[in-house]
């Protein structure tokens, strides 16, 4: 399977959800970022905050955001499925958009082997960009989600 055939198919985490639980049919019609991330990782430490600058950018433009929470290398699952440390940063970051806290289902099933990870799926579900670690906030992402949000998004002319 390569890095970009990986489908926008949503498992329902064993520790639940932040903000809300969100459904892969929900996500239909507009492009989407799901992004992976782990409170115990100094890199999302340094780059939450680039995180919500980005998100303050493109969520008005109709960017659909999951988060997924999940656990590191060698961390007790207890604690890493303990929604209260997770969602008191979520909320001291501003974070409104639903935050999965995974059980390592879903970054097994999307193939995630380092935080921060970022996919970019278009309004059919494609995935369309994946990028990870300490550089992944790059400008290739950004130029995508400014593709997927602006105004050829929807003529069809996208193309990977």
């Amino acid at each position: 399977m390569s890095s970009l055939d990986v489908p926008l198919t949503l498992l329902d985490p064993e520790g639940g959800w932040i903000n809300a639980p969100v459904h892969v049919h929900d996500l239909r019609g507009r492009p989407t970022l799901l992004y992976f991330w782990s409170e115990l990782s100094q890199t999302n430490e340094q780059q939450l905050p680039k995180i919500k600058t980005l998100l303050d950018e493109f969520l008005p433009k109709g960017l659909q955001v999951v988060g997924v929470h999940v656990p590191m290398a060698g961390e007790d699952l207890e604690h890493a499925l303990d929604t209260n440390d997770i969602e008191a940063i979520v909320k001291r970051m501003g974070f409104r958009h639903p935050v999965a806290v995974d059980d390592g289902s879903m970054e097994q099933a999307y193939g995630v082997n380092d935080v921060p990870t970022f996919l970019v799926y278009d309004a059919f579900g494609i995935l369309r960009f994946r990028v990870s670690g300490e550089d992944a906030l790059n400008v290739e992402l950004r130029r995508i989600l400014e593709r997927l949000t602006g105004p050829e998004a929807n003529t069809g002319a996208f193309a990977p």
